[in-house]
């Protein structure tokens, strides 16, 4: 008795069934006989088939041959289901499809970098660390992982259905996914709450106490983790999209003590307890951009900048070798081409390097040093002006869409808040010890930098958003058709230049450098004379100057030009809607779709 069946005569008696999965459903049954209780006194598979042989009671005997043999078909057909579904079947392939920064997989007891390309398997746990991200893409599901997040991949299978079961520990996720078939399932799980995904745009933010899911499109069910209750016994709510619903920890103790009094239905109580509100639109519209082109990555060729970024570029700020490029979704410091790190920051403004840190506004006002840690934050009312900001030895002066000047010192204390009770049309100019500006009713006020205050007005008419260029103690504005010097001091009109169709001018070696709708480059000296008039295109735009000439874009070509006019050289770009971002001493920078080109002058 008690002798146990060897692998050779159990493969023996299986192979029948299993046929060329025997040698993976051999290692099923051991599993299964080593999971079971020991006894001393059961009869093995070879007791009944010898018993067999001999005992008289062939009824009794022949039960339990066919009992035995019951339980064999069920193991043997349970394990080839089992190998069927395991081994037959394909993995649904996770792989990275962007990263940035410090990104970890956590495989079993090992750290290794994620690296775009690279799969993501089972049981892998995803850390991105301070200033990175990444974007992984399981079957139609596109997921980005934010900066200070973790994320694991509990399961992912597919035997032509899609079986997806996430863990979320911390941080914050953006994802989208079509619409899933039926079968399908994905999960994400938090540490206070499972969402449910059918087919839907959605963030998810989550810590130790609290869930928050927002859901842009589609529809998605977030249930409570309640530890006393099977989770697939769990009712939740549905969200829809333009709507929110937060999952604490309070809401968690006060279910469970709902449920431990036993007088009112479980999917009652949930009901009650989470209730489902409109999304804030600004939030809404921040998701939205942070999830277009979710996907999309910049090519990697020359001199073109490697940011291997998901979304169009919108600033670049040069600082020495490195540079600071913002998109729609926050910052990237770029060093030799590659990203040193980013800070997730929705739709900030140009930022303005003031010494080692760099101003920018996300809904606040930012101070970023250059290793990506915020130094200081203060809230300001309306939208900062792009290029608007200007420094005054340790204070800077932030212009907004509210008609507000505010002046602000290096700790981001706000000293004096100018209300010039408009819309400004204008960027702020330094005039001496004032600051000069023009508002969209068609005002200029000079105000003074130590006071905070506005000691002179005048009404000046509309002006092009280029239009005010200061040379104490005189200034220039610029109409659409004219283009006139006044002296402030003595409030009298110098001179008037009329042209038409103005729309760009800049101060430039003692006089104006403008541009017309109708092609033309002009330059004016400082008395008013026309200096010299050139036509390299249809349309100009783009006008920067820099120590040896002018730069500019017409039509669909670059064109560095001499103090004279001259065109010293020019270079054809790859795309009509190319734009020249920024100047360094002996590079330009042209943004052109989602690619950053670098030219050297």
């Amino acid at each position: 008795m008690n002798r146990q069946i060897d692998d050779n005569e159990l493969l023996h008696e299986i192979a029948p069934y299993a046929g060329k999965a025997s040698d993976v459903l051999l290692k099923i049954i051991r599993q299964w006989q080593s999971s079971l209780p020991a006894l001393e006194d059961t009869l093995t598979s070879n007791d009944i088939i010898e018993k067999a042989k001999t005992d008289s009671q062939g009824i009794h005997i022949k039960k339990l041959v066919a009992m035995f043999a019951t339980g064999i078909a069920a193991i043997v057909i349970a394990g080839v289901m089992l190998f069927t579904h395991y081994f037959s079947g394909t993995m649904e392939k996770a792989v990275c499809t962007a990263v940035i920064g410090d990104v970890q997989v956590i495989r079993g007891n090992q750290s290794v970098p994620l690296m775009n390309g690279m799969g993501i398997e089972q049981r892998d746990r995803i850390v991105c660390g301070k200033g990175s991200m990444a974007v992984i893409e399981i079957g139609s599901l596109k997921l980005r992982i934010d900066q200070n997040s973790e994320f694991a991949i509990d399961t992912v299978q597919s035997k032509g259905k899609l079986l997806l079961d996430t863990l979320m520990t911390r941080g914050v996720i953006y994802a989208t996914i079509a619409k899933l078939k039926k079968g399908d399932s994905v999960f994400v799980k938090t540490k206070t709450a499972v969402a449910s995904i059918r087919g839907t745009t959605f963030m998810i933010r989550s810590n130790n106490n609290i869930t928050k899911l927002i859901v842009l499109e589609g529809k998605v069910m977030i249930a409570p983790r309640l530890d006393s209750i099977p989770q697939e016994s769990t009712p939740g709510v549905v969200v829809d999209a333009g709507q929110a619903c937060v999952v604490d920890a309070g809401t968690i103790i006060a279910i469970k003590k709902a449920v431990s009094m036993n007088t009112t239905e479980l999917d009652t109580i949930i009901q009650q307890s989470l209730p489902v509100t409109i999304a804030d639109k600004k939030i809404i519209q921040i998701i939205e951009t942070l999830i277009r082109d979710i996907n999309q990555t910049m090519p990697v060729s020359g001199d073109e900048l490697t940011l291997n970024t998901l979304y169009n570029i919108k600033a670049v700020v040069p600082d020495n070798n490195d540079v600071l490029v913002t998109t729609s979704d926050g910052l990237y410091y770029c060093k030799d081409y590659k990203v040193e790190w980013m800070y997730s920051l929705p739709m900030p403004s140009k930022p303005f390097k003031w010494d080692t840190m760099y101003i920018l506004q996300s809904k606040d006002l930012y101070a970023i040093d250059r290793k990506g840690d915020v130094l200081w934050q203060c809230g300001i009312e309306g939208d900062v002006l792009d290029d608007g900001i200007m420094r005054i030895k340790n204070t800077i002066i932030v212009p907004t869409s509210k008609g507000l000047l505010y002046f602000i010192d290096k700790k981001g204390k706000v000293i004096h808040r100018v209300d010039c009770n408009a819309p400004f049309i204008t960027k702020p100019v330094l005039f001496n010890q004032m600051v000069c500006i023009v508002t969209d009713d068609g005002y200029l006020y000079a105000i003074d930098i130590s006071l905070g205050v506005s000691i002179y007005r005048k009404h000046i008419g509309t002006v092009i958003e280029n239009g005010l260029i200061a040379q104490y103690p005189e200034i220039y504005f610029v109409t659409p058709d004219s283009i006139q010097k006044l002296h402030v001091l003595k409030d009298e009109l110098v001179w008037s230049f009329n042209d038409s169709n103005i729309i760009d001018a800049m101060a430039y070696d003692n006089g104006i450098v403008y541009t017309t709708t109708n092609g033309v480059l002009c330059k004016l000296s400082a008395n008013g004379d026309s200096e010299w008039r050139i036509s390299p295109g249809t349309s100009i735009h783009s006008l920067k100057s820099i120590h040896n000439g002018i730069t500019c874009i017409a039509d669909t070509v670059f064109y560095l030009i001499a103090s004279n006019g001259e065109i010293l050289w020019s270079y054809t770009l790859p795309s009509p809607d190319a734009t020249i971002v920024a100047v360094a001493p002996k590079m330009v920078f042209i943004c052109t779709e989602n690619r950053l080109l670098t030219l050297k002058i």
